[in-house]
C-alpha cells in the first residue's frame, strides 16, 4: 500500500525550487567585485602614456627644452661636407711628361691637380737639369749629329733651336759641320 501523504523531504525540495533564482543577491555582488578590484594590481602605464605625463610636468618640459635647444644648436654650427669647387679658368693639362703623384695634389681639385702636376713636371725637369753634370756645347752637338743618325730629326732639330737660344752668339751650325768632320777622320 502506498502512503498518499508527501514526504517532507519533498516538500522542502518543491519549497526551494519555487523560492531559488539563478542569481546571487545584489550586495553579494558588489561585495565580491569590490574585493577582486583590490587584489589585481593596477596596469602599468605603457611608454607612450608615461612620456606624455613626463612631458606635462614643468621641469620635464625645461629638460626636454634644453636638450631639444642643444641639438639644434649642434646641427647649425657643425659644419656639412666641402664641396670641390669647380673653376672653368683651368689650363689644360700638359701632356708630355708624366708628373709625379704629390699628396697635396690628392687632395686639390682636378684642375689644380692638372696645373700642380704640370708645374711639378717642369720643375723637376730644371731640376734634373741643375743637378746633371753641364754638358759642354761640343757634348750637346754630337747629341745633335746622333740624333739625327738615329732618325729622330724633330727631337735633333728641337735641341739644335734650344742650344741657339742659350748661345746665341756661337755660331752652332757651323761648329757642328766641324765636329762630324773631326768623328769622320
Amino acid at each position: 500500500m502506498t502512503d498518499a501523504r508527501k514526504a517532507p523531504e519533498e516538500e522542502v525540495v518543491k519549497h526551494f525550487r519555487e523560492q531559488s533564482t539563478d542569481e546571487p543577491p545584489a550586495h553579494l555582488d558588489a561585495f565580491i567585485l569590490a574585493a577582486a578590484h583590490r587584489e589585481t594590481p593596477a596596469p602599468k602605464a605603457s611608454l607612450w602614456q608615461r612620456w606624455s605625463q613626463a612631458c606635462q610636468k614643468p621641469r620635464w618640459q625645461v629638460a626636454f627644452a634644453s636638450l631639444v635647444g642643444v641639438a639644434l644648436m649642434l646641427a647649425l654650427v657643425q659644419p656639412g661636407p666641402e664641396q670641390e669647387p669647380v673653376h672653368d679658368f683651368a689650363p689644360t693639362p700638359k701632356s708630355s711628361a708624366p708628373a709625379p703623384a704629390a699628396p697635396m695634389a690628392e687632395l686639390a681639385a682636378p684642375a689644380q691637380r692638372e696645373s700642380m702636376r704640370a708645374q711639378m713636371a717642369d720643375e723637376a725637369e730644371v731640376s734634373k737639369r741643375m743637378a746633371a753634370p753641364a754638358k759642354s756645347l761640343d757634348e750637346q752637338l754630337l747629341e745633335v749629329e746622333r740624333l739625327q743618325q738615329i732618325g729622330q730629326k724633330p727631337a735633333a732639330d728641337k735641341l739644335l733651336e734650344s742650344l741657339k737660344q742659350r748661345f746665341p752668339n756661337e755660331n752652332l751650325d757651323d761648329r757642328l759641320k766641324e765636329l762630324q768632320k773631326n768623328q769622320h777622320r
